[in-house]
This record gives C-alpha cells, sequence and structure tokens, in this order.
C-alpha cells in the first residue's frame, strides 16, 4: 500500500474553462432542476456500488497507470448508473462490460478540450461530463479496429495527446450516452441525488488520508489534482461504533488497494467514507457533476440496498 499516489492525481484547476463549458450544457446546475427530489435523501442510507457487485459478483478496483483519473472517475459513475437501471429499474438495457476510460480521457482532452492541455497529464471534470454527454461512451470489448478489452494506460496517453482515432471512437460512441450532467453544489443536492441513484463525480486539491478509521472514514491530509465518484451516501451514520451518528458518502477511487483500515456496510477495496463538511470543501473547486440518463432527476422508490 502506497503512502502518496498523489501523482496518480490529473485534475486541472481550471475554473474559466469549467464557466465556459457550462453555458453549453442543457442544465449546468442541479438546482435548476431538482425539486422533484428535495430533501428525499435525508435520513437515508443508499449503496449505489451494491448494483454494480450483483452484476458482476463483486466490485472491480480500479487502477489508473498515469494522470488519467478524470476518465476514471467518469467511468465508475456511469457504471453505477447502469447498473442502478438494470438491477433496481428494471430496465432492459444489457450489461455488455464495464465503461472503458481512454475514449473518455481522449475525448475530454482532444474533442472538448481541443487539445489545449498539450502533452501534460490531465483533464477536467466538466469536460468528460460534456463528452458522455454529448457523444457517448464506450465500454471494455474489442471494436475490431481498436480492443479496449483491458485498460492502456500507453493508449490513454496517446490518445490523449492528439492521437485520438476520432472517426473510428465517435461512430461506435452513442451506444451509451448519458443523456443529462449537471453540476453539483453541497452535500444536501448530492444526498438527495444518490439516494434516488444518481452517482456524483468529484474533482478537487483536498487530499486523505490512507488509513480509515474505526468508522471507515479518511480524514483530510496533504492535497492532490484528482477526481473520483460518490457511491453511497448514509445520511444517518448506519453501523459507526458506539452508535454514533456521522452521516458522509463513500467516495470511490482508482488507485488500487491504495489504503487501509476498519470497513462498514461492505464498501468495496479502495474506498473511504468522508463527512458532509469533507464533501463540501470539494464542492469549492465548482467541478463536481451529476450524471443521469433521466433528465428533471425523477423521484424514485427505492427499496432495495436501502439500509
Amino acid at each position: 500500500m502506497s503512502k502518496d499516489m498523489s501523482h496518480l492525481g490529473g485534475w486541472i484547476d481550471d475554473p474559466k474553462a469549467v464557466e465556459e463549458a457550462m453555458k453549453t450544457l442543457p442544465f449546468p446546475v442541479v438546482g435548476d432542476c431538482n425539486q422533484a427530489i428535495k430533501d428525499t435523501g435525508r435520513g437515508k442510507t443508499v449503496l449505489l456500488y451494491k448494483y454494480v457487485e450483483e452484476i458482476l459478483g463483486g466490485f472491480n478496483v480500479r487502477r489508473q497507470a498515469i494522470g488519467d483519473c478524470v476518465s476514471f472517475g467518469s467511468a465508475g459513475a456511469i457504471d453505477c448508473l447502469k447498473a442502478f437501471e438494470i438491477k433496481r429499474l428494471g430496465q432492459s438495457e444489457e450489461w455488455v462490460a464495464e465503461t472503458s476510460t481512454e475514449d473518455i480521457y481522449g475525448g475530454s482532452r482532444v474533442v472538448v478540450g481541443n487539445g489545449r492541455l498539450g502533452n501534460g497529464d490531465g483533464s477536467l471534470g466538466v469536460w468528460a461530463a460534456k463528452w458522455v454527454s454529448e457523444y457517448g461512451t464506450l465500454v471494455r470489448k474489442d471494436y475490431g479496429e481498436f480492443d479496449l478489452t483491458t485498460y492502456s494506460g500507453p493508449r490513454a496517453k496517446s490518445w490523449g495527446y492528439r492521437g485520438f482515432p476520432k472517426n473510428e471512437v465517435m461512430k461506435y460512441c452513442k451506444e451509451y450516452p448519458v443523456q443529462t450532467v449537471s453540476r453539483v453544489s453541497t452535500y444536501e443536492e448530492a444526498r438527495d441525488l444518490l439516494a434516488n441513484g444518481y452517482p456524483v463525480t468529484i474533482a478537487g486539491t483536498l487530499g486523505f488520508s490512507n488509513i480509515r478509521d474505526e468508522d471507515g472514514f479518511s480524514r483530510p491530509s496533504g492535497s492532490w489534482a484528482h477526481m473520483m465518484f460518490l457511491a453511497a451516501v448514509d445520511d444517518v451514520g448506519v453501523d459507526c461504533k458506539g452508535g454514533r451518528h456521522r452521516p458522509g458518502v463513500l467516495v470511490i477511487n482508482s488507485w488500487g488497494k491504495w489504503n487501509g483500515g476498519p470497513k462498514r456496510l461492505g464498501q468495496p477495496d479502495g474506498s473511504f467514507w468522508i463527512s458532509p463538511e469533507d464533501l463540501n470543501r470539494y464542492f469549492r473547486n465548482g467541478d463536481c457533476w451529476v450524471y443521469s440518463d433521466f433528465k428533471g432527476y425523477e423521484s424514485k422508490k427505492i427499496n432495495t440496498w436501502i439500509i
């Protein structure tokens, strides 16, 4: 277990670029369309990662090879969304494979970002959100013209440095689009979204300890330029030691089994809980996004994997 994995970040802090991209989104902020689910997450515990485990028989702990965390956070969120739709909502969509990352990385940098980042690693959360909503995504399979069955850091780097096979990739991307992406700004918004089946990506510079405490939480420690995603909310503090009320959200990282310590609620390896206060510190960076296939964030009556 590495004590410092911050070199595997890759989020670019560019508020001006975020604001520019938001002008092109149909629903740029959650506040525009979340009235139907407002406060529906209060007092709820919802574990979206359990739906992925149902489909895959476990939770795949992904690990980056370069600074492409933005694509990993995006792809992980999409997988939670797909799994929820299939297992909880009973949609007819077939699970083909996990969402691939190299196309999101290359598409966000080269197509959405117009290659302005040059040869350095990294991307923006909003660029990934625009890519998956306007162009779609791919899955881990062999497309004939290119094989995405297994993650490749060198391919991600090549596709992100103007080596993106634009026409070949884009003709397949419409298979799995995300219909709506919107910026999330508060713990309360994230709580309600997660409680209704909508995963949230988070990006910022606040780092966390690689040791979880007795409740599965990690404390802020150091800094990293990084994007991850949220796959659960516990607005009550279920299963905390000593019966304490300790609400929080579960963060899924993309550094493999980089941390250790106690777990609760069957959380996956490499994950950690954080407090509402720490989550709000991430939201101050302004590059955190909810992914949804349903415009308007319609309220859903969930009774599976709710505690």
